[in-house]
């Protein structure tokens, strides 16, 4: 599932947003793309901290669908951050 994702996410191109909002803001497109970066890394361990409610909505839709490879995959991503 992650993997198709991450294969999915090629056909998209993010550097055109970096650089506008590099222009924009004045911050170096690396340096953006760093923060990005850190930003999604350690978004698991935000999500522990509040559960951030996108993680909980994903949660809870697959405990709905009893698709449970998606739940364990929400858990793990979750317990990555510990």
């Amino acid at each position: 599932m992650f993997a198709e994702r991450a294969e999915a996410a090629l056909a998209v191109d993010p550097m055109p947003t970096f650089r506008a909002l590099s222009q924009e803001t004045g911050v170096p497109v690396d340096t953006l793309v760093h923060l990005a970066l850190v930003r999604w890394a350690s978004a698991g361990s935000e999500a522990l901290m509040s559960l951030e409610p996108q993680a909980l909505r994903d949660l809870i839709a697959a405990r709905g669908r009893e698709d449970w490879v998606a739940v364990a995959g929400i858990i793990d991503w979750l317990e990555a951050g510990l």
